[in-house]
């Protein structure tokens, strides 16, 4: 097939959104199909044919309205057997939704009613709203291609698409790099690199936006449970100065450890026992998948779509609730030994259902199905 990848940036040094193109137009040039990508920014990739699109870069409403457009034009002059988009634009055969819509990404980020108005009329959301209308309403597209049954409901409870055109196909993970193997490779030297000991519990926490994942939560927790044996490693880009003065203030310093962001993730996996995120929402936290496959259990909130692949004990553990004692219930239920093995066991099974390939298969008939019903 001749297939058109729609994503602003086109680069493996980006976000999940960006890698993931890259990694999908990989596995379908490998698979011998045509691939053409549409975007503003990228990185060369062998086998694949690039399309740069305009921006006008004034503010973030001038940049997402003026890549929809620009996109579509350039779309409209080439004929293609599946559009693809990654990203919000006028018309697309395929949309993949991975960072939720707009009505709920705004419920989350602004709580406060009279806030959430006055950011609702602001251009950013208004120019969003508007391309999410396109798609969503006046049927911008045959498919809507999700991450989690999350992501699905908010869909349909926001703008009442059918269910029989919302499909969901949960990401991919590699497995070559992510596996429970690298614990015997990287365990052992990373906890000593860290001073760690045997004896000692360690949780991992991974974001980029410490208060969106609430980071708080995770220390307010450790404080419920006031075992000096529990260590958390903190990874990720943002601003830590407030947390690290939390800890502080509570004689947790020692126990803190604030690392930054790492491109060699897997190492710090496999020198962690329980992987926490108690996000305030995430479509779908790949993360997640990416510890369980490390053979890591791991305990998040109904508000991450990636919640679909774990069952409260047996692979980890679901909060229902944003507080600090439910949290540290499940910490707590994983202390022992055994059941961290156990859950850890079933956290990478259940990931290794969960390949890149398997991904890709599952996508190819998407195409197929699209592509057969625009024939019809």
């Amino acid at each position: 097939m001749k297939v058109a990848l729609v994503c602003k940036k086109y680069s493996l040094q980006e976000g999940g959104l960006e890698r993931y193109t890259y990694f999908l137009s990989r596995e379908l040039v490998r698979a011998g199909h045509e691939v053409h990508i549409f975007a503003n920014i990228w990185q060369e990739e062998p086998g694949v044919i690039i399309h740069r699109v305009p921006v006008i870069r004034l503010s973030s409403p001038a940049k997402n309205l003026s890549f929809a457009f620009f996109t579509n034009r350039a779309l409209s002059k080439m004929k293609f057997d599946i559009i693809h988009s990654m990203e919000r634009i006028f018309y697309q055969d395929i949309f993949r939704v991975s960072d939720g819509i707009n009505p709920v990404q705004m419920q989350q980020k602004y709580p406060h009613p009279v806030v959430r108005f006055i950011k609702k009329i602001g251009p950013r959301r208004i120019a969003l709203s508007y391309l999410e209308h396109r798609i969503f309403v006046d049927k911008g597209c045959k498919i809507v291609m999700t991450n989690s049954e999350l992501v699905k409901r908010n869909i349909i409870e926001h703008y009442r698409v059918d269910p029989e055109n919302i499909v969901v196909i949960y990401n991919g993970v590699n497995t070559s790099r992510f596996n429970p193997k690298v614990k015997e490779k990287f365990r052992s030297s990373l906890r000593e690199k860290y001073g760690i000991k045997k004896e000692e519990l360690v949780l991992i926490f991974v974001s980029n936006d410490f208060k969106l994942k609430r980071l708080d939560l995770v220390l307010e927790a450790m404080a419920f449970l006031k075992n000096n044996k529990i260590r958390l490693f903190v990874i990720g880009a943002d601003n830590h100065r407030t947390y690290r003065r939390w800890s502080d203030n509570h004689s947790m310093g020692k126990q803190i450890l604030f690392l930054g962001p790492k491109s060699n993730i897997e190492k710090y996996y496999a020198g962690s026992d329980i992987f926490v995120l108690p996000t305030l929402y995430d479509a779908f936290a790949n993360v997640c998948l990416e510890a369980m496959a490390c053979g890591l259990p791991v305990i998040t909130t109904d508000s991450n779509g990636a919640a679909d692949l774990i069952s409260d004990n047996e692979n980890g553990y679901i909060l229902k609730t944003q507080k600090a004692d439910e949290l540290a219930a499940g910490i707590k239920a994983l202390e022992p030994l055994s059941n961290r093995t156990r859950m850890g066991d079933n956290a990478a099974a259940k990931a290794a259902c969960f390949t890149m390939e398997k991904h890709v298969t599952k996508v190819l008939k998407l195409y197929e199905r699209v592509s057969s019903k625009g024939q019809e």
